[in-house]
């Protein structure tokens, strides 16, 4: 039986710009081309994050874009200076990713029955922002050599990434097909969106009730103590007509996109029907206080207050998994840190043996933290 798993062909150690090179490579042009994109790639996959529950790496597009702006005759530019604004716009995305899937935390926690937030505090969460990508960035750096170099993983994002690179340098940047793609999500867009012309929806809604069911409750001398009717249903949506969810089932591919449908399938069709059906007063308490409650309301109150949090709990514990996992690479990892090698990599006109006193790198993340 054939493997399923993708196949990262060998890189050949030798870098495909030599290491003595003194090709120009961090640029103010790559720099600032690289936080453009930070922001614009960044803002896509925050709302995609939101909206999806998952982020998409930024690297592809950045690199494709890269090459493509590197390639105009008023930005002509080296293929190192790619690779920095490719760098530079994936590591904004990645931040992003870690505001989104944190920072709503504080406005849904519940503390002595009030919200820890109610709304953002936008200092407050550019603090974190800030902290937490120097943490993210100084510990990069602390492990660059230990997991990237000595560990010898396969990174296929970043194989793929020099693939489309070294690809660029030909003349195919790829760059028609990554805006052909942005304009058919936009005709898309302005097809559905209540902006636009709202030719069609972008989904449809609707709620299936169960018969009722009643259930003799007795005790353990089989006398009878009530008569209880429960009621229930499952709310239907039709697939979302939007072209960034199409994009994302087509990245992560049909293995993890079947992992989050039977998400989708065991919360609104297993566990909503069984709060709703396990809880026959359901209706009675949310109308007490004089609002009018349809099932899809109570569908979606079920959702909001009982499985997101049962996502966001195995969310975490999963987290922890992983992280246990790798208990023992990242050990390996932080043990080198301090070793005379590790110390005293840096070579002389060599670029990729340049860094940052490990020392003083280590220290600073502590401090941060």
């Amino acid at each position: 039986m054939a493997s399923s798993e993708t196949h990262i062909p060998k890189v050949d150690p030798a870098p495909y710009v030599p290491a003595e090179s003194t090709m120009r490579e961090f640029t103010l042009k790559s720099i600032l081309l690289g936080l453009f994109l930070a922001v614009i790639l960044g803002a896509a996959n925050a709302y995609l994050g939101l909206k999806a529950g998952m982020t998409i790496s930024a690297a592809f597009p950045a690199a494709v874009i890269a090459i493509a702006a590197f390639h105009l005759p008023f930005m002509k530019g080296t293929v190192l200076e790619q690779n920095i604004t490719r760098t530079t716009a994936s590591v904004g995305e990645a931040l992003v990713a870690g505001a989104i899937f944190t920072i709503p935390a504080f406005v849904m926690v519940n503390l002595n029955g009030e919200r820890l937030w109610t709304n953002f505090h936008y200092w407050d969460v550019t603090l974190i922002l800030l902290v937490g990508g120097l943490i993210g960035i100084l510990f990069i750096t602390l492990l660059r050599r230990t997991l990237v170099i000595d560990a010898e993983l396969p990174f296929p994002e970043g194989y793929a990434c020099y693939e489309i690179v070294k690809a660029g340098q030909g003349g195919d940047s790829g760059a028609k097909y990554v805006f052909g793609a942005m304009g058919i999500g936009v005709l898309i867009e302005m097809l559905k969106n209540s902006g636009g012309f709202a030719i069609f929806k972008e989904c449809k809604e609707f709620f299936i009730n169960f018969p009722n069911s009643v259930i003799h409750h007795f005790n353990g001398s089989k006398e009878t103590l009530a008569d209880i009717t429960h009621k229930g249903g499952i709310a239907f949506q039709t697939p979302l007509a939007s072209p960034a969810l199409m994009g994302v089932g087509y990245i992560i591919g049909p293995k993890y996109s079947c992992i989050n449908f039977a998400g989708g399938v065991l919360a609104w069709l297993v566990f909503i029907p069984l709060a709703l059906f396990l809880n026959p007063n359901f209706y009675d308490q949310l109308v007490a206080g004089g609002m009018s409650v349809s099932n899809s309301d109570m569908a979606y109150t079920a959702w909001y207050n009982l499985v997101r949090p049962m996502a966001v709990g195995a969310m975490l514990v999963s987290s922890l998994y992983t992280l246990w996992g790798l208990k023992n690479s990242l050990a390996r990892a932080f043990k080198g840190i301090f070793s005379k090698h590790e110390l005293n990599a840096g070579v002389p006109n060599n670029r990729l043996e340049k860094d940052l006193n490990l020392k003083w790198v280590f220290i600073s993340a502590i401090i941060l933290i």
